[in-house]
Protein backbone atom coordinates (compact mmCIF):
# COMPACT_ATOMS: atom_id res chain seq x y z
CA UNK A 1 0.00 0.00 0.00
CA UNK A 2 3.31 2.93 0.46
CA UNK A 3 4.36 1.64 -3.03
CA UNK A 4 1.05 2.07 -4.84
CA UNK A 5 0.48 5.31 -1.94
CA UNK A 6 4.04 7.01 -3.40
CA UNK A 7 3.37 6.24 -7.41
CA UNK A 8 -0.04 7.99 -6.91
CA UNK A 9 1.65 10.93 -5.03
CA UNK A 10 4.45 11.23 -7.89
CA UNK A 11 1.61 10.86 -10.28
CA UNK A 12 -0.33 13.73 -9.41
CA UNK A 13 2.81 15.74 -9.06
CA UNK A 14 3.90 14.84 -12.64
CA UNK A 15 7.05 12.92 -11.31
CA UNK A 16 8.37 8.89 -12.42
CA UNK A 17 6.44 6.72 -11.18
CA UNK A 18 9.06 3.84 -10.29
CA UNK A 19 7.30 1.72 -7.31
CA UNK A 20 6.93 -1.66 -9.10
CA UNK A 21 6.71 -4.36 -6.48
CA UNK A 22 2.66 -2.89 -5.27
CA UNK A 23 -0.34 -5.27 -5.20
CA UNK A 24 -1.90 -3.92 -8.49
CA UNK A 25 1.47 -5.02 -10.34
CA UNK A 26 0.91 -8.16 -8.89
CA UNK A 27 -2.20 -8.86 -9.48
CA UNK A 28 -1.64 -8.69 -13.68
CA UNK A 29 0.60 -11.80 -13.37
CA UNK A 30 -2.48 -13.99 -11.37
CA UNK A 31 -3.92 -15.16 -14.62
CA UNK A 32 -6.24 -18.03 -13.57
CA UNK A 33 -4.72 -17.11 -10.31
CA UNK A 34 -1.55 -17.95 -8.47
CA UNK A 35 0.83 -19.86 -10.84
CA UNK A 36 -1.61 -18.46 -13.52
CA UNK A 37 -3.50 -21.14 -13.45
CA UNK A 38 -5.77 -20.50 -16.65
CA UNK A 39 -4.11 -21.86 -19.29
CA UNK A 40 -3.83 -25.43 -17.28
CA UNK A 41 -7.97 -25.36 -16.66
CA UNK A 42 -8.28 -24.84 -19.90
CA UNK A 43 -6.69 -27.46 -21.36
CA UNK A 44 -7.81 -29.71 -18.49
CA UNK A 45 -11.50 -28.85 -19.67
CA UNK A 46 -11.21 -29.15 -23.49
CA UNK A 47 -8.24 -31.50 -23.91
CA UNK A 48 -7.99 -33.89 -21.35
CA UNK A 49 -8.71 -37.62 -22.60
CA UNK A 50 -9.51 -38.24 -18.91
CA UNK A 51 -12.80 -38.39 -18.39
CA UNK A 52 -12.35 -36.74 -14.70
CA UNK A 53 -9.83 -34.33 -15.64
CA UNK A 54 -12.54 -32.84 -18.83
CA UNK A 55 -14.92 -32.52 -15.35
CA UNK A 56 -12.63 -30.82 -13.27
CA UNK A 57 -11.72 -28.58 -15.42
CA UNK A 58 -14.81 -27.84 -17.09
CA UNK A 59 -15.82 -27.16 -13.18
CA UNK A 60 -12.88 -24.74 -12.67
CA UNK A 61 -13.31 -22.49 -15.49
CA UNK A 62 -15.86 -20.14 -14.57
CA UNK A 63 -13.50 -19.41 -11.20
CA UNK A 64 -10.21 -19.67 -12.92
CA UNK A 65 -11.54 -16.70 -15.38
CA UNK A 66 -12.31 -14.54 -11.72
CA UNK A 67 -8.32 -15.55 -11.15
CA UNK A 68 -10.00 -18.01 -8.43
CA UNK A 69 -7.93 -21.58 -8.35
CA UNK A 70 -8.72 -23.35 -5.43
CA UNK A 71 -10.67 -25.75 -7.31
CA UNK A 72 -8.30 -26.51 -9.86
CA UNK A 73 -5.27 -26.57 -7.03
CA UNK A 74 -7.04 -29.07 -4.81
CA UNK A 75 -9.10 -30.50 -7.68
CA UNK A 76 -6.93 -31.63 -10.32
CA UNK A 77 -5.12 -31.78 -7.77
CA UNK A 78 -2.06 -29.14 -8.15
CA UNK A 79 -1.26 -29.49 -4.69
CA UNK A 80 0.97 -32.53 -3.59
CA UNK A 81 0.73 -33.60 -7.29
CA UNK A 82 5.13 -33.43 -8.09
CA UNK A 83 4.08 -33.50 -11.94
CA UNK A 84 1.86 -30.32 -11.85
CA UNK A 85 3.31 -28.86 -9.12
CA UNK A 86 6.19 -28.04 -10.95
CA UNK A 87 5.00 -25.93 -13.60
CA UNK A 88 2.59 -24.06 -10.80
CA UNK A 89 6.32 -22.95 -9.52
CA UNK A 90 7.67 -22.10 -12.37
CA UNK A 91 4.91 -20.14 -13.58
CA UNK A 92 4.73 -18.45 -9.89
CA UNK A 93 8.61 -17.16 -11.13
CA UNK A 94 8.65 -16.71 -14.55
CA UNK A 95 5.19 -13.82 -14.63
CA UNK A 96 6.07 -12.05 -11.98
CA UNK A 97 10.00 -11.88 -13.57
CA UNK A 98 8.81 -10.99 -16.52
CA UNK A 99 5.90 -8.39 -15.21
CA UNK A 100 9.22 -6.95 -13.34
CA UNK A 101 11.32 -6.31 -16.44
CA UNK A 102 8.88 -5.01 -18.43
CA UNK A 103 7.61 -2.46 -16.70
CA UNK A 104 11.25 -1.30 -15.52
CA UNK A 105 11.85 -1.04 -19.25
CA UNK A 106 9.37 1.06 -19.67
CA UNK A 107 7.22 -1.35 -21.72
CA UNK A 108 4.38 -1.39 -19.70
CA UNK A 109 3.56 1.47 -17.20
CA UNK A 110 3.79 0.96 -13.75
CA UNK A 111 0.39 1.12 -11.92
CA UNK A 112 -0.03 4.06 -10.04
CA UNK A 113 -3.66 4.14 -8.80
CA UNK A 114 -4.79 1.35 -6.02
CA UNK A 115 -7.00 -1.23 -7.47
CA UNK A 116 -8.11 -4.06 -5.18
CA UNK A 117 -10.59 -5.93 -7.28
CA UNK A 118 -7.73 -9.05 -8.34
CA UNK A 119 -10.68 -10.88 -9.17
CA UNK A 120 -11.81 -9.48 -12.15
CA UNK A 121 -10.50 -11.37 -15.62
CA UNK A 122 -7.35 -10.91 -16.78
CA UNK A 123 -7.89 -8.75 -20.11
CA UNK A 124 -10.09 -6.43 -18.00
CA UNK A 125 -7.54 -6.15 -14.88
CA UNK A 126 -4.63 -5.20 -17.24
CA UNK A 127 -6.48 -2.53 -18.79
CA UNK A 128 -7.74 -0.73 -15.22
CA UNK A 129 -3.90 -0.88 -13.84
CA UNK A 130 -2.04 -0.32 -16.71
CA UNK A 131 -4.56 1.87 -18.33
CA UNK A 132 -2.96 0.69 -22.28
CA UNK A 133 -3.05 -1.43 -25.14
CA UNK A 134 0.72 -3.06 -24.09
CA UNK A 135 -0.71 -4.33 -20.69
CA UNK A 136 -3.44 -6.40 -22.37
CA UNK A 137 -0.36 -7.59 -24.47
CA UNK A 138 1.59 -8.44 -21.39
CA UNK A 139 -1.51 -10.50 -20.20
CA UNK A 140 -1.56 -12.28 -23.71
CA UNK A 141 2.26 -13.05 -23.92
CA UNK A 142 2.01 -14.27 -20.15
CA UNK A 143 -0.55 -16.29 -21.13
CA UNK A 144 0.81 -17.80 -23.59
CA UNK A 145 4.33 -18.71 -21.77
CA UNK A 146 2.24 -20.49 -19.12
CA UNK A 147 0.12 -22.53 -21.88
CA UNK A 148 3.90 -23.15 -22.81
CA UNK A 149 5.36 -24.56 -19.40
CA UNK A 150 1.92 -26.27 -18.47
CA UNK A 151 1.31 -28.03 -21.58
CA UNK A 152 4.24 -31.23 -21.10
CA UNK A 153 3.36 -31.49 -17.44
CA UNK A 154 -0.36 -31.75 -18.56
CA UNK A 155 0.39 -33.93 -21.40
CA UNK A 156 2.29 -36.31 -19.08
CA UNK A 157 -0.58 -36.18 -16.52
CA UNK A 158 -3.26 -36.94 -18.41
CA UNK A 159 -1.95 -39.96 -19.67
CA UNK A 160 -1.24 -41.09 -16.51
CA UNK A 161 -5.24 -39.99 -15.37
CA UNK A 162 -6.58 -42.32 -18.57
CA UNK A 163 -4.43 -45.22 -17.00
CA UNK A 164 -5.59 -44.75 -13.83
CA UNK A 165 -9.17 -44.34 -14.97
CA UNK A 166 -9.00 -47.47 -16.95
CA UNK A 167 -7.40 -49.27 -14.19
CA UNK A 168 -10.78 -48.10 -12.05
CA UNK A 169 -12.81 -49.68 -14.90
CA UNK A 170 -10.96 -53.24 -14.81
CA UNK A 171 -12.02 -53.65 -10.98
Amino acid sequence: MPAIAQNQANYAAGEAVTNIFTSEAGQLFLIGGGGATLSLCIMLAFMAKSNRLRIIGKASLIPSIFNINEPIVFGAPIAFNPILMVPMWINGLVGPIITWFVMKWGIVPIPYEPFQLWYLPAPILAWVTTKSITGLLLIVVLFVISWLIYYPFFKVYDKQAVEQDLEMEGK
